[in-house]
């Protein structure tokens, strides 16, 4: 059955039982060390873009600066199934106070990139949507 074919009711149905999303597995291979993520919703992903946005006044105008490294770790942190980032093992080896500075002391600049786009991809970015043609 195409999509085309759904009843409105199959549609409602759909998106009633819509609760489940996406994880996958990804190896750090500098670290020989799985890490299962799973995707975020859009008001997670807007919450996280937020916060890691800087804001200044300029000659009246507002500039917004997006902090991409901050960004990105906040993904990473917000998505991460395992490992736990935020153990006390962890936080105490690296004199960290969170998650966040614990994935910040531990992963390369690259790996903060790549782990963070698997987060987005996740997410449902880069996805093309087909157009319904009525």
């Amino acid at each position: 059955m195409s999509f085309e074919e759904l009843s409105e009711e199959q549609v409602l149905q759909r998106l009633l039982d819509a609760d489940t999303v996406p994880e996958k597995s990804v190896l750090l291979e500098r670290l020989g060390v799985p890490v299962r993520v799973r995707g975020l919703t859009g008001k997670q992903v807007f919450s996280i873009r937020e916060r890691c946005t800087e804001r200044k006044e300029k000659r009246g105008q507002t500039i917004e600066r997006l902090d991409e490294e901050l960004f990105n770790v906040s993904l990473i942190a917000a998505s991460t199934v395992s490992p736990n980032w935020g153990d006390s093992k962890l936080l105490s080896k690296f004199s960290a106070s969170s998650a966040e500075e614990v994935i910040k002391r531990i992963l390369l600049a690259g790996e903060l990139s790549a782990l963070g786009d698997v987060v987005l991809d996740l997410s449902g970015f880069n996805t093309e949507l087909e157009d319904v043609k009525n």
